[in-house]
């Protein structure tokens, strides 16, 4: 009788275990993740303002104003102001010479920065598969280095341009007179960005102040162009080759440039 007992005792053990080890193999089994159970999450839009590098060039450039403010602010309202006005005659004790050009060199190195940024906002609204395949630093750095080159460029093809067809004090008014447009145009361009970035601007309406910034300043320079060197009707002619030449055709391929460094990221990477 003892030995049955034992017998059975024995078997109900066994079973026990085998339950226990089922038990436990079930547990593991619900614990471990499957990857494909449970519904996929929808990844969060790229923002501007949840971008820390774009944060940190706002307040670069906010800093730079407030510097060029504090230090040069009558300087840079002289400067702004003598774009809607015109001289018939130059004067080597103007205020543009005598004084330091480090806040229209700032102010400039702002207007590149906030067009590169605007640049980088547009492509990243307009081209999703770049923005995600591409660096945000490496895409903004490259936008901010166009623009810097683009103004480069036109400087350097006033000098050469105008060194040949006038003389050197309006070539030196005009320079002035460009340099000082693209730096007060950093005072439009500013609040722009801000809006855009910090307060939801729309793609559309964003591009529509863009634009209308830059048909102003086209307007502007097409106005000074005139008195500064084509006050003669029979100038008109080569009025419109000049502005063609110098202000259009960069335009188109500096925003060329800028597609097709976009293509060969999307191919390299």
């Amino acid at each position: 009788m003892s030995t049955v007992c034992r017998i059975g005792v024995k078997y109900i053990a066994e079973k026990m275990d085998e339950q226990q080890q089922r038990l436990d193999q079930a547990l593991t089994a619900s614990v471990q993740a499957n990857p494909k159970a449970g519904m996929q999450g929808q990844p969060l839009p790229y923002q501007l303002r949840s971008d820390a590098f774009v944060t940190g060039i706002i307040l670069i450039c906010f800093v730079l104003f407030s510097y060029s403010l504090k230090n040069g602010k009558k300087y840079v309202l002289q400067r702004i102001k003598a774009l809607f006005q015109y001289k018939e005659r130059f004067s080597l004790f103007d205020d543009a010479t005598t004084s330091s050009n480090r806040y229209v060199f700032t102010l400039t190195i702002i207007s590149c920065v906030l067009s590169g940024l605007y640049i980088y906002e547009y492509i990243s609204e307009t081209d999703f598969m770049l923005i995600r395949s591409v660096s945000n630093g490496l895409m903004l750095g490259i936008y901010i280095g166009m623009s810097l080159f683009y103004i480069s460029f036109k400087w350097a093809a006033y000098q050469f341009v105008n060194w040949i067809f006038f003389d050197k004090e309006r070539n030196n008014y005009w320079i002035q007179t460009y340099f000082d447009l693209v730096s007060g145009i950093s005072f439009l361009l500013f609040p722009v960005m801000l809006l855009i970035i910090y307060f939801n601007l729309g793609i559309q309406t964003s591009k529509v102040l863009i634009v209308f910034l830059l048909l102003f300043a086209k307007i502007l320079l097409f106005y000074k162009s005139i008195r500064n060197f084509f006050k003669h009707v029979y100038g008109f002619l080569h009025f419109i080759l000049y502005f063609c030449a110098l202000e259009i055709i960069p335009l188109i391929l500096f925003w060329k440039g800028i597609t097709y460094i976009n293509n060969i990221l999307i191919l390299k990477i």
